[in-house]
This record gives C-alpha cells, structure tokens and sequence, in this order.
C-alpha cells in the first residue's frame, strides 16, 4: 500500500544548530553542488566578517554570501587572509577583531601550531603563537613551539599538531582538532579556554580532549553553534561510508557533550562529506560526492518541490502532518519590525506552510524580559501581526491565520542576563492548528 508521507517541519528554538538541522534535514531541502565550484578541489571554509564566508582555492582566498536562493554570490578575493599561509579552517573573533588560524612554524615543518592576528582592517599584524599553556609538565621545558611542555609538544613523536579551529562562547574558548600522542587516535577534537598568567597577560588553558566525542578514528573540523551543539565529521562505524557529519548537543551552562548522532541521508552520502559553515542565511559543506565537479566540491541548500502522486486510490491512507513549528528571532530590542536581511527566511516559511494545506495557524508573539509586562504584551502583540500581515501579503489566506501576543511568557532561556540570551527569547513562533 502506497503512502504519501507528508514531511513534518520541527524547527527547535534551543539553538541556532537546532535551527540548522532542524530546517535543512526536514526534508523541504536537498543539497546542490554549487555553480561557483570548478575541477580545482575547494578548501576548508570558515565563517568571516560580517557574515560572509572564506573558501579557499589553490592558494587564493574567496570570499561570499549567500544569493536568495543559497548558491554563492559574487566571489570577492582576500588577499589579507592569503597572507597568512591558513592551513584548513580559521577562527575570526568579529568582536575583538582577532583571528585564530593554524600553519607551519616553518617551511617544510611536519607539525602546524596555532597562530594569532590582529584585524586592521584590510590587513592582519601582530602575528604569533598563541600562548597555550602545555600538559604533563617535564623537568625540562622544550623551547620554540606553541606548547612549551608535556606531551603536547612538537618535539614528541606523534605529535603532528593543530588543525581547524573554532570559536565558541564568544571568543573565550576555541575547538580544533589535534594529532597528539595523548589521543585516542588519528584526529581527536580539543579545545582551550581564554585565562590569563600570573603577570595578567591574556594565554589559554591547555588542550582539553573532548573524550565524549573522540574514538579511535577520525574526528575533525568541529564547528561550535550557540554553544549548545557541536557538528564535526568522522570516519568512525556505522556511517555511511567515507567521513561523515555528526552532531552532539548540550545545555548552554553545561560542558558535558551528548553522545553524537550521525547526521544522516540529507548531508551525508557514501563519499566523504565534510566541514560546515554556516551564517544567519544559510549552511554550507564540502562534498566529494557524485554529481560535482571534482573531488571536494561546495554544497549548498536548495530547496526541494514535493511531487506528490494524486492518483491515490481509496485504500492509500495520508499521514497527516505530526508537528509545525517555525521559531522566527527576526527583533532587535523593542522593534517590531522584521530585519531586511531575513526576508529569505519568510520565503522558507511560506513555502512550508503550503505544504500544510486545510490547516490554519497560530503566530504567537514574544519579548524578553526587559520592561513591564503591559508593555510588552503590547509589544509582542504587535510582532505576532507584523508577521501575520506578511504572510498574507505572500498570499495566504487571512481567515487561516491569527495573531496572539504572550509578552515575556514561556522564556526560551529564563532568567536571561546577556544580550545572546535575550535575543533568544525575542520571538515569533509559527505553530499548526488542527481545526
């Protein structure tokens, strides 16, 4: 007996890497290989000022945003990042102006150590080691590496070095993965937390593995999203075949990663599929999946149209639809106007609510906690119908939607203090109603 399986859309509203499996792996998407890409193999991608992305090619520097559709834009050379010999991944702290980046203290060197510079703006300067504290101190400190100490050291064997690096918590700590004779083997992720010496001067902790997460095979280009998940690609069983993407997740205030879960049949394929890169608009990976140019090819989401058989017989039943809910933080602090940039996403859900045909929906409206609770009842109110007369304006019908404003109830993160966690509570949220 056939079944028309209607796709249910559960967009998670935790975090930011809910978001990104949650609207790419429903699937309303398949991914494309990108128009930009060529028969040259596209490096390791990083996210970069001002919400563009950086890929390398060969030893040029690209940068890009995304088009409405997701494919790349226009590509923008960097010639301050060729400058720095970026080995994999960089990690660029917008706020500080910062860049952690991984290449070889020297020609012909066989282990990578980790580097620091500083953004002035169409160049970086004061490049150096960072200052990481070493492990299982010795006797004897080894001078000239980035690890002074411990069995961290270049001078160890085994010890091949640093590889694409990560921010997180806002600039205060740093994923990566490492060769290190420590490991559990091959690629391990680590990360290292921003503190400071006995003089006050700003260094970070030594390699902390994150032993959850780590196996006796390949873990590598972990990407941190709003601190509460961690996607990184492996080799490990039971994939599906070649490197595959998993995802782990976490509470906000806990260190403790859940065991990961493969990321399965949307981004992940029989060939080797790797590194995320993500921003407000969309995400991205690199694939050397049939269907490309060349090994190692960007992907991209494009969004996928349904052909759903009508010739269904009397006996062919219809799951209906087990779930709607499209987490929108379009507000800044006491607006009720959307941002222009996420106009792509009021597309996404529109396109989504018609897959939902004979069924109404509810736009529920909220604040954080900042104000009083007139006020902001008022407030939420007004973004529950600012996004209710948008979707109308897109051509849904009025009579199948309606607006209600909860102010600062049901906090997504209660008792928020910082603007992060505000921003989360500052809200719109699209649920199915079964009338």
């Amino acid at each position: 007996m056939k079944k028309l399986i209607v796709a249910s859309l559960a967009l998670l509203c935790c975090s930011q890497a809910f978001a990104l499996e949650g609207r790419y792996g429903t699937g309303f998407y398949e991914f494309a290989s990108s128009e930009k890409n060529t028969k040259s193999q596209e490096q390791p991608m990083s996210l970069y000022k001002k919400g563009s992305l950086v890929f390398f090619r060969n030893d040029t520097a690209y940068m890009f945003y995304p088009q409405k559709n997701r494919d790349l834009d226009s590509l923008i050379v960097c010639p301050e990042l060729m400058a720095l010999k970026i080995e994999g991944t960089f990690a660029y702290d917008e706020a500080n102006k910062k860049i952690y980046f991984v290449k070889k203290s020297n020609e012909g060197a066989a282990g990578t150590q980790m580097y620091e510079a500083v953004d002035e703006g169409e160049k970086f300067s004061s490049v150096k080691l960072m200052n990481i504290q070493g492990v299982m101190a010795e006797k004897n400190q080894i001078k000239g590496s980035t690890l002074a100490m411990g069995r961290y050291n270049f001078s160890h064997p085994g010890a091949k070095g640093f590889h694409n690096p990560s921010l997180a918590e806002r600039g205060k700590k740093i994923y990566f993965s490492g060769e290190f004779k420590a490991g559990k083997g091959g690629r391990d992720i680590y990360y290292i937390e921003k503190t400071k010496d006995e003089k006050g001067e700003e260094m970070w902790t030594r390699p902390t593995p994150v032993d959850t997460l780590n196996t006796e095979f390949v873990e590598d280009y972990p990407l941190v999203v709003g601190d509460t998940a961690l996607i990184f690609t492996s080799n490990r069983p039971g994939g599906k075949g070649g490197m595959d993407l998993y995802s782990s997740h976490k509470r906000r205030n806990e260190s403790f990663w859940n065991e990961a879960i493969n990321m399965g049949d949307v981004f992940n394929s029989s060939a080797n599929d790797y590194n995320v890169a993500y921003n407000r608009r969309s995400m991205y990976f690199i694939s050397d999946r049939a269907g490309g140019k060349k090994a190692g090819d960007i992907y991209y989401p494009e969004h996928y149209n349904f052909i759903c058989d009508r010739e269904l017989s009397m006996d062919n039943t219809i799951e209906e639809p087990k779930g709607f809910n499209w987490v929108l933080f379009f507000f800044d602090y006491n607006k009720s106007d959307m941002k222009p940039e996420y106009e792509v996403q009021m597309d996404e859900l529109y396109a989504a609510m018609q897959e939902y045909p004979g069924f109404s929906f509810q736009v529920t409206g909220y604040t954080d906690s900042r104000g009083s609770e007139d006020y902001n009842k008022k407030l939420s109110q007004k973004r529950a119908d600012y996004i209710r007369q948008m979707l109308i304006n897109k051509g849904l019908n009025p009579n199948k939607v309606k607006s209600v404003g909860k102010g600062m109830a049901d906090p997504v993160v209660p008792d928020a203090t910082t603007e992060e966690e505000h921003e989360q509570n500052r809200r719109v949220e699209i649920k199915l109603l079964n009338d």
